[in-house]
């Protein structure tokens, strides 16, 4: 704690910029460009501030309270062309005269906010990483069982399913293991200390507002395992626009004996609220398939029952110039499920329990002044796990436990030095614990760290409008291995107002910190861990361009190349008699992303595409697999997804192609899963009848049955088809 209390001081010390108590004011008119009449209820606020207004009945508004400085001052409002004044400088006691006139504009572009890709509130169009985000109108559509079913279509995404709705289901960005990929709730890190990894088939989607996804190392900014990119989840917090008590509750029913009931409710009184919802899901989830000599069988033992809690305390602090926020939310899952393994060899009688826990405290707002935003969060998780083999279907009987804990602290201030720069900075602690309840082993790990971060926003000409700087740098003390610094640094060049174009390139170092499974794996007759292994480190870049362009009633193309290479890779190897863990391999990952999103007829049909190809290859020193293509890696993924929409109804197709992948290092063909094609249809249908909204779902999923496995000897199920019905007050 004395570390952190020596941090939080030179943080607030660093922060203090004085500014003088009298104030300005910005008053003016908007208009619309073709009729010059007055527009109303037009957003007209400072970057960075929470000052700003609208423009009342005559199109009229007015800033006041302003503390005198250089400001870049925004107007904007659907429908409408963007207006930026980059240079305001207002001084004490004056009073500014700016009037706008807007164009009418009907394409939307990608012009929304990430807090992920520079921990705190950024335009994508002037970060340089690669971000999608799944929003709740997505989610809705989705009606997704779990996380790995909303991400399994993000560029970059590749989900390694052992199928059935309970079995285990990791993620890759880029063609990283899924020990490489960061995965978050809220800030809170979710990556379990014992394996490294998270299991997506654990997670529901149950009060998600938002899934961010960053794609490409970011250890500059989150540390260890954000080698493949971040996935950071953002919960829903009560909307501040309804007063009293509101909720919805949400009823499913699908294919394999799946039923599902998800009530939520909030209430909101001045400016506190406070949040809940809760899902029960269970299914028998057996399922037929083709076993790997073409007899039919049925996948025995594959049931789960779930149950997934959210609650959030929200409370507002202070008038809207100086906001602060608090907010306490918990999260709870635990469930008990069928292991049946790979169908060579089954478990018929193989279970598995899992329990997990998120507690989250966030303090936000400003301090000092306008332009310094703190925000100070504390964190808490744990997770239970037991795994229980006892019928002699293995070559000996298991009974395993395990508790993990983590827990710490991260304090972090944004600081405004101007319309076109601002530092990010600050420091934390966390905490990570194991105990093997077979042996009563504990291991623990603590960690430290510091960061800073810069975006500055150069104002060019006419043809370069904006050129984003955003370098960040980041130091790590570890307990059990080695400390690191990791820097980063990212430009985006920005061209043309109607015709939007985008020039984005970053560079950075990375690293994977070795999991108490690889440091401290109990020794026995095989296998042992090693407590001197050394993080897996590497280079990553990428280079991309972004078009938005009035085609098609707006269209959108993102294209990026990317490479990674990674050292110190840690590879489980016999030496000495014993299978231990190595810092003996090499990778390099490279590839293509491209996105495509248009709209032929607008507000109908609308087209969303993406295609990645990857070359993941393995360049450790042995001959036999020096250059091979990495396991369950496939060169190309397509994703196409139609969407049309009238009135309040939605239909939707996915199409997803992913080619083939080889399940040996050797690269041998036989060894090597077939490519597969799938195809889901969604059908939303959302009226409102005496102030109630009614959510009708229907959904077929794998539509033409396609039987095929993502991971070896482990059937994905069939066709699917899943109903809902959602009724919100």
């Amino acid at each position: 704690m004395n570390r952190l209390n020596r941090i939080s001081s030179i943080l607030l010390i660093i922060s203090t910029i004085a500014f003088s108590d009298e104030y300005g004011k910005v008053c003016g008119i908007v208009k619309c460009g073709p009729t010059d009449g007055p527009l109303i209820a037009v957003n007209v606020y400072l970057k960075n501030t929470h000052i700003g207004s609208a423009t009342d009945d005559n199109g009229n508004y007015c800033i006041s309270k302003i503390p005198p400085g250089k400001y870049e001052i925004i107007v904007e409002m659907i429908g409408f062309s963007q207006h930026q004044r980059k240079f305001i400088d207002v001084k004490e006691g004056e009073n500014l005269e700016l009037d706008f006139v807007l164009q009418p504009q009907t394409i939307n572009y990608d012009n929304g906010v990430t807090i992920t890709a520079t921990r705190g509130h950024s335009l994508i169009t002037e970060v340089p990483s690669s971000v999608n985000v799944v929003d709740q109108q997505e989610l809705e559509l989705k009606n997704p069982q779990n996380l790995a079913e909303a991400l399994q279509n993000v560029p970059g995404v590749t989900i390694k399913d052992y199928g059935g709705l309970g079995n285990q289901k990791s993620i890759s960005l880029r063609g990283s293991s899924s020990e490489q990929v960061l995965v978050m709730l809220d800030g809170q890190r979710l990556n379990n200390p014992q394996t490294g990894q998270v299991d997506f088939s654990t997670i529901s989607v149950e009060g998600i507002e938002r899934i961010e996804v960053v794609r490409g190392g970011n250890a500059a900014l989150y540390g260890a395992d954000a080698v493949g990119g971040v996935i950071n989840i953002i919960t829903k917090k009560a909307d501040q626009d309804i007063n009293g008590v509101s909720g919805s509750i949400k009823l499913t029913g699908a294919s394999f004996r799946t039923n599902a009931i998800e009530p939520a409710i909030q209430y909101k009184k001045g400016k506190a609220s406070i949040s809940g919802s809760a899902k029960y899901l269970e299914s028998e989830g057996d399922f037929p398939y083709t076993d790997n000599y073409g007899n039919e069988q049925t996948r025995l033992n594959a049931d789960i029952i779930s149950r997934d809690y959210y609650i959030c305390y929200n409370q507002y602090l202070g008038d809207p110039h100086y906001q602060r926020n608090i907010s306490l939310s918990w999260k709870h899952f635990n469930s008990e499920k069928g292991a049946p393994g790979s169908i060579e060899p089954y478990y018929y009688h193989a279970r598995m329990w899992d329990k997990n826990n998120q507690l989250n405290l966030i303090w936000s707002g400003k301090i000092i002044n306008l332009f310094n935003d703190l925000r100070i969060q504390t964190f808490y998780n744990d997770s239970w796990n037991r795994y229980k083999n006892d019928k002699n279907e293995a070559v000996q009987n298991v009974d395993s436990k395990y508790i993990t804990q983590t827990w710490g602290s991260e304090v972090q201030l944004k600081s405004v030095l101007g319309p076109q720069v601002s530092f990010t900075y600050g420091g934390g602690f966390r905490s990570d614990w194991m105990k093997n309840k077979q042996n009563n082993e504990t291991n623990k790990r603590d960690s430290y760290y510091l960061l800073l971060v810069n975006e500055s926003l150069i104002c060019v000409n006419n043809i370069v409008n904006t050129v984003s700087f955003v370098p960040s740098i980041r130091y790590d003390y570890n307990s059990d291995f080695t400390n690191k610094i990791s820097p980063k640094v990212g430009t985006v060049f920005n061209f043309g107002n109607t015709w939007q174009s985008t020039l984005k390139w970053n560079i950075g170092q990375s690293y994977r910190a070795p999991t108490f499974n690889d440091l401290y794996w109990p020794e026995d007759a095989w296998t042992k861990g090693n407590p001197d292994l050394k993080p897996e480190y590497g280079w990553d870049w990428d280079v991309g361009v972004r078009l938005q362009y009035p085609l098609f009633n707006g269209i959108y193309f993102e294209s990026g190349y990317f490479e990674n290479r990674m050292t110190q890779l840690i590879l489980w190897q016999e030496e000495a008699g014993f299978w231990m863990p190595q810092n003996v391999g090499k990778s390099r990952f490279k590839g293509v992303e491209n996105s495509l999103r248009l709209q032929p007829v607008q507000d109908f049909l609308s087209v969303n595409a993406n295609y990645t190809f990857l070359d993941a290859r393995n360049l450790s020193d042995e001959r036999t697999e020096f250059n091979k293509i990495l396991i369950y890696r496939p060169k190309h993924t397509v994703n196409v997804n139609m969407t049309i929409e009238y009135r309040f109804i939605t239909l939707s197709y996915q199409y997803n192609y992913t080619s083939r992948r080889y399940t040996d290092a050797s690269n041998i063909w036989a060894n090597s899963l077939e490519p597969y094609s799938t195809s889901d249809i969604s059908l939303v249908i959302q009226p409102t009848f005496k102030k109630l909204d009614y959510s009708f779902s229907f959904q077929i999923k794998n539509l033409f049955n396609e039987e095929y496995r993502v991971v070896k000897n482990m059937p994905v199920p069939g066709r699917e088809y899943r109903f809902s019905v959602k009724i919100s007050i």
